[in-house]
């Protein structure tokens, strides 16, 4: 069974009904870790022996004979069940490993519940793929995307109220404007705005005051957007980033930073290279190597000269910033319309 709505999802989670297997995955981690928790919180019977029912593995060097034993055993002394819980990455896998993982999720005991949780979305989607069809076949697959309108400034109210604040609609779409729609960020950015109010009705000056303007959090819905194929998105990115009077040429430079990375990540993969040693040989810091495993995985819908044109096209717009006196905002919006038409034409 596959969930692509979360508020299905949702009644799911909070009725009695509980799947053998789940992976949950998209592009909120917030989500995927809140929906994890809730589920380990199901399976397990809260008693004083959940640590002995509990497992968690990571894809990096995983030991299958392990987690398979973890799975297959009976609880203990628990009137719940086990919960396994699997932190994928499916390109740390191989097509071995994979067959054997697919096989161990395909039909696992009625009392133990197994979790996948992907936080990163794989560069070889052919694993991913048979995972997630076993993951089908045996529970149900949860795509975990983000949350819009209403969904998100709910969100932001809630958290807000909890800390004691309370945030008007206007001013939670100011911060959703400055920070960017990821839920992990924006939760962070409430609770930094709640404390330095210290409570009562948290105003737009005080967001301002806090809450330093996300350009790259921007730019990155933005290079989303373009990877995606969302051109009405890209188009409303860079109106707001206008609103916020950020300057076309640092837009500019920062999207370009963004398709670098695309191609750096084109290049990994065609030398079979794993993120972490791509990072590694490339120079991205510990904290950056999460860029060069998400440009791997985008890249997989590429061409080399797909590439190379896009960054010629962010080049020409850039010269074209620094020579004429054109406007920025429609500089950049023929660099990302050009950008359109180079992913249709692969």
């Amino acid at each position: 069974m596959k969930y692509t709505i979360e508020s299905d999802f949702n009644k799911h989670v909070k009725g009695p009904e509980l799947k053998r297997v789940y992976l949950l995955y998209g592009s909120q981690t917030y989500l995927i870790a809140m929906y994890e928790k809730a589920l380990i919180k199901k399976a397990l019977d809260g008693g004083k022996f959940d640590d002995f029912n509990f497992h968690r593995f990571q894809s990096q060097n995983l030991d299958l004979q392990a987690f398979y034993d973890a799975v297959e055993s009976l609880p203990f002394f628990s009137q719940g069940g086990r919960c396994v819980v699997l932190d994928l990455e499916p390109d740390a896998l191989d097509a071995s490993q994979t067959q054997q993982l697919c096989q161990i999720l395909a039909d696992p005991p009625a009392t133990t519940t197994i979790i996948l949780t992907m936080k990163q979305s794989p560069s070889k989607k052919e694993r991913f793929t048979a995972i997630s069809k076993a993951c089908d076949k045996a529970g149900c697959v949860v795509e975990l995307g983000d949350r819009r309108g209403a969904d998100l400034l709910r969100f932001l109210r809630d958290r807000a109220s909890k800390n004691g604040c309370e945030l008007s609609t206007p001013v939670a779409q100011f911060l959703i404007d400055r920070c960017g729609e990821d839920m992990q960020l924006l939760s962070t950015e409430v609770d930094k705005v709640c404390a330095y109010a210290g409570g009562g009705i948290i105003r737009k000056e005080q967001v301002e005051e806090v809450v330093a303007a996300a350009l790259h959090a921007r730019v990155y819905d933005l290079s989303r957007a373009i990877f995606r194929g969302n051109f009405g998105k890209a188009m409303e990115l860079i109106g707001q980033l206008e609103d916020l009077r950020e300057p076309a040429a640092k837009v500019l430079a920062a999207l370009s930073g963004a398709f670098v990375d695309l191609y750096r990540g084109f290049a990994a993969r065609q030398e079979n290279q794993s993120p972490a040693q791509a990072a590694a040989d490339l120079g991205y810091p510990k904290n950056r190597e999460f860029a060069i495993k998400n440009a791997m995985s985008d890249s997989g819908s590429y061409s080399a000269p797909q590439l190379g044109k896009m960054l010629e096209v962010l080049a020409q717009a850039d010269g074209q910033l620094k020579t004429t006196g054109t406007n920025g905002r429609v500089v950049l919006e023929q660099a990302v319309t050009q950008l359109f038409l180079l992913t249709e034409k692969g």
